[in-house]
């Protein structure tokens, strides 16, 4: 059962907003010497051992092999591998705050695939208002890059790379949720040791491409795995255990707006005008969806409260 949330978890929230909005930056300095493959697979080898490191500290071991290691096999690909990597291919073309802006449609991602595979999780018409405000930010903010269709297009195709980078984490959310209860620690070392596996092969295969490094670039990838991956997993459970998902929400609408602070500060980066009415068209269309969709749900259980407080005395009226 959730908690009332207390000063620590909203500085642990503000923490998690800076580390995750703060990654863009540095996967843009990271790749100024490594190859996406590099840095994905050095980001997760990194993050696998602290998350590990902490799981042993605690005296938990890790699933005994079997059939326990299928579901973090899928959330290591969709929930690790897959979006780190489009998102580092994506940044090569795009900004930073850009890539953030985008990343932020995730959770109208969530709530359309909840609908087909989470029972009981139907798209209200607040959910669907939502989404379609959501995506409309969307074609406001890569407008400019429409015209010139697909081919050679590289900012266009950056834009699609950090929305499937989105899809791709809102997949691993599903599946997650799917899967029901179970210990996040666990779960979280497991999937971040399998995805180092399945990433370690292809970094080894473009270590060649590798530039001489910088110590930006280096110290970037290292913060990655350590901070912005890593502890931030650690943080993230911490919440989810604690006040719970629904104020760890409120990240869907503090990341995008990080990214676009870091990016200017960090790296120089100036947004259109037209992105940052696309930024708050997406913002809205979450918090329609998300705030919408609770008073709803308020709104049915005050109903039922009602009525199960009338039906007594309608019976004695009855009598």
């Amino acid at each position: 059962m959730p908690r009332a949330p207390h000063f620590g978890d909203w500085l642990a929230l503000l923490v998690l907003t800076v580390l995750w909005g703060s990654a863009f930056v540095l996967n843009e300095l990271a790749l100024a010497s490594f190859p996406p493959s590099v840095l994905v697979g050095g980001r997760i080898v990194i993050a696998a051992l602290l998350v590990y490191g902490y799981l042993r500290l605690t005296g938990q071991a890790l699933p005994r092999p079997g059939r326990a290691w299928l579901p973090m096999l899928v959330l290591a690909v969709f929930g690790n591998v897959l979006p780190f990597h489009l998102i580092a291919w994506a940044q090569q073309h795009i900004d930073a705050s850009l890539a953030g802006i985008l990343m932020a449609v995730m959770p109208l991602f969530v709530l359309s695939l909840a609908h087909f595979f989470v029972p009981g999780a139907r798209l209200t018409p607040y959910r669907v208002a939502g989404f379609v405000a959501g995506f409309t930010g969307v074609i406001v903010v890569i407008g400019p890059a429409l015209p010139h269709g697909l081919s050679g297009n590289a900012v266009l195709l950056g834009a699609i790379a950090a929305l499937g980078s989105a899809l791709s984490y809102s997949i691993s959310a599903i599946y997650a949720r799917r899967l029901g209860a179970g210990d996040p620690l666990r779960r979280s070392a497991g999937m971040l040791l399998v995805a180092s596996m399945l990433s370690a092969p292809m970094a080894l295969a473009d270590l060649s491409m590798v530039t001489p490094p910088s110590v930006a670039s280096v110290v970037a990838m290292i913060a990655l795995g350590l901070l912005a991956t890593g502890f931030a997993t650690l943080l993230y459970f911490r919440l989810i255990e604690g006040p719970g998902p629904t104020f760890l929400s409120f990240v869907n609408y503090l990341v995008p707006a990080w990214a676009v602070i870091a990016g200017a500060v960090f790296l120089d980066e100036s947004l259109s005008p037209a992105v940052f009415l696309g930024l708050t068209m997406i913002l809205a269309g979450i918090g329609f969806s998300e705030l919408g969709a609770r008073a709803m749900d308020r709104l049915t259980a005050m109903r039922l409260r009602y009525v199960r407080f009338s039906s007594p005395s309608i019976v004695e009226e009855d009598a």
